[in-house]
């Protein structure tokens, strides 16, 4: 605490550090003690905050597209709070507070949608393109595919598969900024609805080749997809929209960086660290001993 005298003593209120106040006719002014913040959270607590980052800017890259993905959830229960419920600790990836704040996302094997139909089952070979289960009866996709001759090869060779349901394609597009380093994710969303009497528009009008393309005889990508894929097979029903239950398929080579144990700690001491009465309390299970 100090007194101050001269022409500009009547102070009161705070400026930077300092407070000003009036005691006995006299200025007095007292310096700000800042107390160091005591981190809030457990370490079980962080771990789910520094992975929650990641999700939320994954489900801003589909761009309002993933809806209605899950199928009978609570009427009180959004699209977006079943995303985060099924993906949260499923999947771990640590980023921190920085990269977080810069729109950081990796993607990983995610639940992006859950249903009553028959999940379309997902291949990737050496090359790691991805193709699915879906037949195409000896259609080539190209060029010259007309919306009727494509809908006509998955309907007649798919039981599964009727006149009127629709085949989304997600593409996650996975790069790392040259600049800041900072990991981005852009969400590529095809859709088409299968259709026996549009001999009209071309295929490639509506969709293209990186999500609907022959492969093995089967509906596949063009090429491997630095990121990740999934297709989903949805349906109108009276009780609402019917969709198949998918996860990514990833191909992702900056993924495993983002899912450590050290990115972990980076990130948790970002947020503050972790209550001190998790001091002795393990991160992991320890190995078990064997005895010689």
């Amino acid at each position: 605490m100090a007194i101050l005298s001269g022409i500009n003593t009547r102070l009161r209120g705070s400026a930077g550090d300092w407070t000003f106040s009036r005691l006995n006719g006299q200025t007095v002014a007292k310096q700000k003690v800042e107390a160091k913040e005591k981190p809030k959270r457990t370490f079980a607590q962080m771990i789910r905050r520094v992975q929650w980052a990641n999700l939320v800017a994954l489900y801003q890259a589909f761009e309002g597209n993933l809806h209605p993905s899950f199928e009978n959830k609570d009427a009180r229960v959004s699209d977006y709070n079943e995303f985060m419920s099924a993906n949260l600790g499923a999947a771990p990836v640590y980023l921190t507070k920085d990269q977080a704040r810069q729109g950081g996302c990796v993607v990983a094997a995610y639940q992006v949608t859950r249903g009553s139909l028959p999940s379309i089952i997902m291949t990737e070979d050496a090359s790691h393109v991805v193709s699915t289960d879906i037949a195409l009866g000896g259609l080539t996709i190209g060029a010259s595919t007309d919306i009727k001759a494509f809908s006509d090869a998955v309907v007649q060779n798919n039981p599964n598969y009727r006149y009127g349901d629709q085949i989304t394609c997600f593409i996650a597009n996975q790069t790392m900024d040259a600049a800041t380093g900072v990991p981005r994710v852009t969400i590529e969303a095809l859709e088409i609805t299968l259709d026996g009497v549009d001999d009209e528009t071309m295929l490639y009008d509506i969709v293209n080749a990186r999500g609907f393309s022959t492969v093995s005889d089967k509906l596949g990508a063009s090429a491997a997809v630095t990121g990740a894929i999934a297709w989903i097979h949805s349906r109108r029903s009276s009780s609402g929209t019917k969709v198949s239950t998918q996860r990514f398929m990833v191909n992702n080579s900056i993924l495993s960086g983002f899912q450590t144990e050290d990115a972990r700690d980076k990130a948790i001491i970002s947020y503050g660290g972790t209550l001190s009465e998790e001091f002795l309390t393990p991160n992991t299970p320890a190995a078990p001993v064997v005895n010689p």
